[in-house]
């Protein structure tokens, strides 16, 4: 048998246990090592996503938005709890009929419908709608929604944020609302609204100009001058200096009436008001305001002056119709007096120069009846005539006594006592005197005529000053006093206290009384019969030279 060679045999390396044991040592604290850093990037990756997560909830809670999740058929599987604790849901309660129970019947389909269409084109879905509070109250709440979709396109969940947008949805809503009210008011008006832009001098108007003036502006500002030159000449200087007076004044309100040429050609009548507003230094930057167009209405006023005028006129004839039957009484005896006075001069002079004082006695008596006879002419004359008003300083008393001579002509002969009570300081009034004494005659023939079949017949005028700057004048009588039927109409035409009258003198003293800017009433006297009283205003001019 040959000898094996020892070459033929790989002799194995030994090594010292103990060195490979060291390296297995080394490798276990070098993995041990390892795993305790992968450990604590572990837990501080972990403390970060709480952090994250914290800060996300929190994030959440402060912005009064709140986190859901929803099942691919858009129902509810998750909320926040302060989302839960806002609707009322219970802890373990279906979120699905919470839902349902939560979101306003009207708006659930509605919230269903976009949420198909979100899908259907695979994008995000918007939604409003009224959740009901745990309280009972609706509030506005707005959705926005990611759908996932799974590996085939399949819909797995929605992930969305709902944020409460009630206030802000009444914020918008009440502006409309009052955006609706100025179109309807704008519309019920009639007006031409414009905004005025005093810094660079454009005016911008509403679409009103058209139907109302002609006008097609567009949507642009206009100059100023625009405005200027349809303004009617003769008002031109006047409008702009009592604008420019607001301005300098730094008044916050202006208001004017003038003509306005309308595309036509036209003038119409404008009454014009606007509010100027200014900066932080007090400076004029803006005003708006509105012109109304008064046209129609100024004619009807003029036509109802004119109507007023004829009625005037008409009472003026009925009272000269009524006082021509007594008139020839009450001239008779004075030109009778005049007749027998000259006549008795006559024989007077006959009878040599030593009657000469005589004569002059019986001549003076001849003049006074002479003028006792032209002041009841001059009294029905004024009456009857017809003529513009006019406003002047006039002595009250003096209106009085002239209205009196009239008023007063057959009063004796019916045994009627008057009496004037006037205080000093009434002396003076702005009045149109004609017109003022044919309030007083109206009066005093009803006060008159009211008393004709009563045993006491007294009539008494009187005046006093009131605080206001006004002056009260009254007429009481002794009579019956003011009937019930036709207290609340005595006023109104056709509706006069006596039954022969034609009902409208009363009312044509209304009139006049109120174009002197007072007004008038009728009272019941405390000691039987009534009075009534009206004002004008009270005269602190000087008297003129």
């Amino acid at each position: 048998m040959a000898r094996s060679s020892s070459r033929s045999r790989p002799r194995l390396r030994r090594e010292p246990a103990f060195g490979s044991e060291a390296r297995r040592i080394a490798d276990l604290e070098a993995r041990c090592e390892r795993l305790a850093a992968d450990n604590r990037r572990l837990r501080a990756s972990e403390a970060a996503m709480r952090e994250s997560e914290e800060l996300y909830r929190y994030t959440l809670e402060l912005a009064d938005q709140f986190a859901w999740t929803a099942d691919a058929n858009g129902y509810i599987t998750h909320i926040t709890p302060t989302f839960a604790a806002l609707i009322g849901a219970k802890a373990g309660e279906d979120l699905v009929e919470v839902w349902k129970k939560a979101v306003h019947p009207a708006d659930f389909p509605i919230m269903l419908e976009s949420a198909r269409r979100a899908v259907a084109e695979r994008r995000r879905c918007d939604s409003y709608f009224r959740l009901r509070m745990s309280d009972g109250g609706l509030r506005w709440f707005a959705a926005r929604a990611v759908p996932l979709f799974g590996k085939n396109g399949e819909l797995v969940r929605w992930y969305g944020i709902t944020e409460d947008v009630h206030d802000s949805r009444e914020a918008e809503r009440a502006l409309r609302d009052a955006d609706e009210r100025y179109r309807l008011a704008v519309l019920a008006t009639h007006d031409v609204i414009w905004d005025y832009d005093l810094v660079n001098n454009r005016v911008v108007w509403n679409d009103a100009t058209a139907p109302i003036f002609g006008y097609e502006l567009g949507d642009g500002p206009t100059p100023l001058g625009w405005w200027n030159e349809k303004l009617h000449p003769d008002d031109h200087a006047r409008v702009s200096a009592s604008f420019g007076q607001a301005l300098e004044n730094g008044w916050s309100n202006w208001a004017e009436t003038y003509r306005f040429r309308d595309a036509s050609g036209e003038y119409r009548h404008i009454f014009d008001r606007g509010f100027i507003i200014h900066d932080d230094q007090n400076r004029s930057i803006r005003a708006v305001g509105s012109m109304s167009d008064i046209t129609d209405r100024r004619r009807a006023e003029e036509k109802l002056q004119r109507v007023q005028a004829e009625l005037v006129h008409v009472s003026r004839l009925s009272a000269m119709g009524a006082l021509a039957s007594t008139l020839a009484h009450e001239l008779n005896q004075p030109l009778t007096a005049i007749t027998n006075y000259m006549a008795g001069s006559s024989r007077l002079l006959a009878g040599g120069a030593s009657n000469v004082d005589a004569v002059r006695v019986a001549i003076e008596a001849a003049e006074a009846s002479a003028i006792r006879a032209g002041e009841i002419v001059r009294g029905l004359r004024e009456l009857v005539a017809r003529g513009n008003v006019r406003i002047r300083r006039e002595e009250l008393h003096r209106i009085v006594e002239d209205a009196a001579v009239l008023a007063f002509i057959d009063a004796k002969r019916q045994g009627v006592v008057h009496q004037v009570h006037i205080d000093p300081a009434a002396h003076w009034v702005e009045a149109d005197r004609v017109q003022l004494q044919q309030v007083l005659i109206n009066l005093v023939r009803n006060a008159v005529e009211a008393m004709k079949d009563l045993p006491r017949r007294e009539i008494t005028i009187g005046a006093v000053p009131l605080a206001d700057g006004m002056i009260e004048v009254s007429v009481a009588d002794t009579g019956c006093g003011l009937p019930e039927k036709i207290r609340d109409a005595l006023f109104s035409p056709f509706h006069g206290t006596s039954p022969d009258g034609m009902g409208i003198g009363l009312s044509i003293c209304r009139t006049i009384v109120e174009a002197h800017g007072g007004r008038i009433w009728a009272d019941d006297a405390p000691d039987g019969g009534a009075v009534f009283r009206f004002t004008v205003p009270r005269s602190r001019r000087p008297v003129d030279v």
